[in-house]
């Protein structure tokens, strides 16, 4: 009789794990049609299907199909570019309230590599500029793949996860290209901190973010000061114009505390513990948090929010 048994569990053990097996073939199956049918996109598929909603997501007013709206104009014709009648159609412009561009997007059908669309957004861009004297940012896309280009301030082209808020560009547009001054024109407050070795890591950084690179790694061991480093980068970059917004990670709730209370000290900038979402027009220049909380409300933050200049 146990032998039976055992031998019953086991073919309704086999049993199970082979409906589980066809179920999740099926899954991978419908998973894989998906894709496939995504990759079959054409070009208005792919504006309608999945860049329009990625514009709605960061905030923007996007009408359905081809119709434009005051934030999100379609197919709009531009001259001075190179086809035999001399005018071109942007896939999409971004304006601001005084009907300025912001940004141009050059979308392309999502089996075509983004990349492709880079030089013919860069046309769209200096017709714009032209005629309104102002250079939008430049974005390129497939539907997946979403590139940002601000060659305005020479910066090289880098690959975003979605687009940035209408306050997120025109917080670049309209402050931080103009400005923005050079980092080694800033004093650091040494009031903040006065050691060598911070002196100089903080000027080693300004010099980085100078030479347009985008990251930058400080090393200190404990009791070193790092909590007051990171305060005199953050107003020496926020006087300068180079940020709006600041975010201070920590691995532990008392560890925020105790930042919070050293933000306080030294800056006057309104600061906040992020404990749920945030608005894209958030008014508080500095946000403290542990990684737990930032994994709950990252989401509400356009890619904008807390970028470089």
């Amino acid at each position: 009789m146990d032998a039976l048994l055992s031998e019953l569990e086991e073919t309704r053990s086999k049993a199970i794990a082979a409906e589980k097996e066809a179920a999740d073939l099926k899954a991978i199956a419908r998973s894989g049609q998906k894709s496939a049918d995504e990759l079959n996109f054409s070009e208005s598929e792919t504006r309608t299907r999945l860049i329009d909603s990625l514009l709605a997501s960061a905030g923007w007013d996007v009408c359905a199909g081809l119709k434009s709206s005051a934030e999100v104009g379609k197919e709009i014709e531009l001259d001075n570019q190179p086809t035999t009648s001399g005018i071109g159609y942007a896939d999409y412009i971004l304006w601001d309230d005084n009907g300025n561009p912001l940004a141009v997007i050059e979308a392309k059908k999502t089996a075509v590599d983004a990349n492709r669309g880079r030089h013919q957004a860069k046309l769209y861009a200096d017709s714009l500029e032209k005629k309104f004297g102002h250079r939008p940012v430049i974005f390129y896309t497939n539907g997946f793949d979403i590139w940002i280009w601000d060659d305005a301030q020479g910066y090289p082209p880098r690959r975003l996860f979605g687009f940035y808020s209408r306050d997120s560009l025109q917080h670049l547009a309209n402050y931080q290209r103009l400005q923005k001054k050079p980092l080694d024109s800033i004093q650091v407050n040494e009031d903040i901190v006065n050691r060598l070795y911070q002196l100089e890591a903080i000027k080693r950084v300004a010099e980085r973010f100078t030479q347009k690179h985008r990251r930058a790694l400080i090393v200190q061991a404990t009791g070193t000061g790092k909590t007051r480093v990171a305060i005199a980068l953050t107003d020496l970059l926020i006087r300068a114009g180079w940020v709006k917004r600041v975010l201070f990670l920590c691995d532990r709730k008392e560890l925020r505390k105790q930042a919070k209370n050293a933000f306080n000290d030294f800056l006057s900038e309104p600061t906040r513990i992020l404990t749920s979402n945030v608005r894209s027009n958030a008014s508080e220049r500095v946000f403290l948090a542990t990684y737990p909380a930032v994994q709950k409300v990252f989401q509400s933050f356009d890619p904008g929010f807390l970028t470089l200049s």
